[in-house]
């Protein structure tokens, strides 16, 4: 791991950044306009750059990776941050493989002997890791084993989707004093594109409010 470790001023957009990106498209370079389109215009939040730098989801130039790619789809991402955060953050799982539960405290003093930094700088760097790794999921076992996991990841997650909407959606309507009831059953497609979600909810959202 390097010693130069980036950190975030503010960890309190961190996650929003992370889900923004999901809903987003790749961008050409992902620089500070493109921060400013989904929305985050804060100067606290201009280092996250750096920090996806750092954990492989850009290059040097600010492109896109192809890790940043797989991070794009929401039942994956999480899983990928944690695979990027162990090979990113190497020496530290190498010190102890649940470093991703350890406190801000306990983390701090590794990043202070690691870097040198003092307590401020060594701080941040912990509360900048401590907040990536409770958006990560971090998955154990051999290759086969975390495939498999990660496999039921993914189901879970298109699971807990669905379950929200599959459930039939009842409207009740009065007229002359006679109520109506009707319901709404979605069968939602196979898919990882969360725009096309997003719109059969937004259709089903007016249609009730209607």
């Amino acid at each position: 791991m390097e010693t130069e470790v980036p950190y975030m001023p503010s960890v309190t957009n961190l996650h929003k950044i992370l889900d923004a990106i999901q809903n987003a498209g790749a961008p050409d370079a992902f620089g500070l306009d493109f921060l400013k389109d989904l929305g985050f215009t804060s100067s606290n939040d201009r280092a996250v750059i750096k920090l996806l730098k750092f954990v492989g989801l850009l290059d040097s130039g600010g492109k896109p990776t192809q890790v940043y790619k797989e991070f794009m789809d929401h039942t994956k991402a999480k899983v990928v941050l944690g695979n990027r955060l162990r090979k990113t953050y190497d020496d530290l799982f190498l010190s102890g493989k649940d470093a991703q539960n350890r406190s801000v405290e306990s983390l701090k003093g590794w990043f202070k002997t690691k870097t040198g930094a003092g307590d401020a700088v060594a701080n941040k760097i912990a509360t900048t890791f401590k907040s990536l790794a409770s958006y990560a999921t971090f998955l154990e076992g051999s290759q086969e084993e975390v495939q498999r996991e990660e496999e039921k990841v993914v189901e879970k997650v298109k699971d807990e989707e669905k379950s929200g909407v599959d459930q039939p959606s009842r409207k009740r309507v009065e007229v002359g004093g006679i109520g109506f009831t009707y319901r709404i059953e979605v069968h939602l497609p196979d898919t990882t594109n969360l725009d096309t979600y997003r719109a059969i909810f937004r259709a089903i959202r007016e249609e009730l409010q209607s």
